[in-house]
């Protein structure tokens, strides 16, 4: 966290430094307020959908959960994909709060292997479809940040590519694990070899989890797939939203989504919490001839402070109520005993 904090500070003196923050607070208090309500409801959604596709999983397996849960668990995921690099350790925390609230692991494990390759999926077939139907346009705004974007689009690729093999090629992934490994070990960049390959064992085994459940309930991961295609679709709305709040309206919403999931593929691989700097950057650059000079660093804050920060805070706070409730029931079940 206190690195999160620095990161944050260090972003925003660099971004704004050279900026009259008066012409950027003014700017932000003109903002028609009904657009922004319209940011905040879409990112609610976002947030509302990323836990429901996760429920319709759960209750597939006999596992009921009520929207006011499932919405706790994926602002837990939130605070602590902002809290770890490239967004890795959310699900993990995920399953450990769900552990405490009675559900088993190897399930809720399962189910959040299979929501993040359908998150995965639902990116790409987002991008596609945006891209083909506004090439020219998003090709020429995606000039100016080129390599970070295919350098972005590629890690994604990848990691598809090995996501797939992990759920249908086990043994085949597994002989290239098993040969990078006793490689680096050659090499002597690995010290506890046996114990590596343990773990990337069994992180095989909950891609087989994953892949025997996917084949056993597809009408559950088919409506899962669609909520999660409509939650990315209400993150990417939230800058077209922000670009009408302020009074804008050359570009479509199909050309504003299409520019928001380019941002998303070139920066949500990169290894910063939350991906803080890379980010904020990556958006100067590629809307900066969208917003123009005059309203760019306030399309910035109020983007990223509704889609980011704000949920941030949010999820904090709720991350402390569960943690402060969890103590609490346990020592009331050590009293009783």
């Amino acid at each position: 966290m206190l690195f999160l904090v620095v990161l944050i500070a260090a972003t925003f003196y660099f971004i704004l430094r050279g900026c009259d923050i008066r012409d950027i607070l003014a700017t932000i208090a003109a903002a028609n307020p009904w657009m922004i309500f319209l940011a905040l409801l879409s990112m609610f959604a976002y947030l509302f959908c990323g836990g429901a596709s996760m429920a319709v999983l759960m209750q597939s397996m006999g596992a009921a959960m009520g929207p006011l849960r499932w919405l706790k668990y994926h602002l837990i995921e939130f605070f602590f994909s902002a809290l770890t690099p490239s967004s890795s350790g959310g699900q993990p925390m995920e399953v450990l709060v769900m552990r405490d609230d009675g559900y088993k692991i190897t399930e809720s494990t399962a189910v959040l292997l299979v929501v993040a390759v359908l998150f995965k999926f639902a990116m790409f077939v987002l991008f596609f479809s945006l891209y083909f139907f506004n090439f020219l346009f998003l090709h020429a705004q995606v000039v100016s940040m080129w390599f970070l974007f295919a350098l972005g689009l590629t890690l994604n690729l990848a990691l598809i590519v090995i996501i797939m093999m992990a759920l249908y090629a086990q043994r085949t992934i597994q002989r290239m694990c098993l040969w990078f490994v006793r490689l680096l070990a050659r090499m002597k960049l690995v010290k506890h070899s046996e114990a590596l390959i343990e773990r990337l064992n069994n992180w095989l085994d909950g891609f087989h989890g994953c892949a025997t459940f996917m084949r056993e309930h597809p009408w559950p991961v088919f409506r899962s797939f669609v909520i999660t295609v409509f939650q990315r679709v209400f993150f990417l709305l939230i800058p077209y939203l922000v670009y009408r709040s302020l009074g804008l309206r050359a570009v479509t919403v199909w050309q504003m989504m299409g520019l928001q999931l380019l941002l998303s593929i070139s920066v949500e691989l990169m290894p910063l919490p939350g991906a803080v700097g890379a980010s904020e950057s990556a958006f100067l650059v590629l809307y900066d001839a969208i917003f123009g000079p005059k309203y760019v660093y306030s399309a910035l804050m109020l983007s990223r402070g509704i889609s980011h920060y704000l949920v941030l805070v949010i999820s904090g706070i709720v991350v402390l109520g569960t943690r402060f409730a969890q103590s609490r029931e346990k020592r009331m079940r050590l009293q009783e005993e």
